[in-house]
């Protein structure tokens, strides 16, 4: 990421995602589904570019402060599969695959890229800020 740029970019390929279906199951493992079902990203592909703005934000109060941009432009081009499975109440057990149009037919509506530091991170960048800026007598 080069803010400066207003450029950004993520690859990724082979990444195993669980689900979990419902939010009490990511967090408590309510029913276990999380072990049951999967699916991979085999190629994920986002490019951001071009700057529309630039945004900062500094709320100590909110323990959160940042530099963002707001993109002209974005493009995304995704592979996933998900494996057949034995058929059960959270599963049909088909398996599929998705492949998304090519990255250059993207059309971006809005996209954003920024540095945000907030809550233990916040209080961490403040204390290195202060170390940085204090001199020795």
């Amino acid at each position: 990421m080069d803010l400066d740029e207003g450029r950004a970019s993520l690859h990724v390929e082979n990444l195993c995602v669980y689900d979990a279906f419902t939010v009490p199951n990511s967090i408590m493992g309510i029913n276990r589904p999380v072990n049951l079902v999967k699916g991979i990203i085999d190629k994920l592909d986002i490019e951001w570019s071009g700057v529309s703005r630039r945004l900062s934000a500094n709320q100590p109060v909110n323990q959160m402060r940042g530099n963002f941009v707001e993109n002209n432009k974005a493009t995304i081009a995704v592979t996933a599969t998900t494996p057949r499975t034995t058929v059960t109440t959270l599963s049909n057990g088909h398996g599929f695959r998705f492949v998304s149009d090519p990255a250059s037919t993207s059309v971006s509506h809005f996209a954003e890229i920024g540095e945000e530091s907030n809550g233990v991170y916040f209080e961490a960048q403040n204390s290195a800020r202060d170390i940085r800026g204090a001199r020795l007598a």
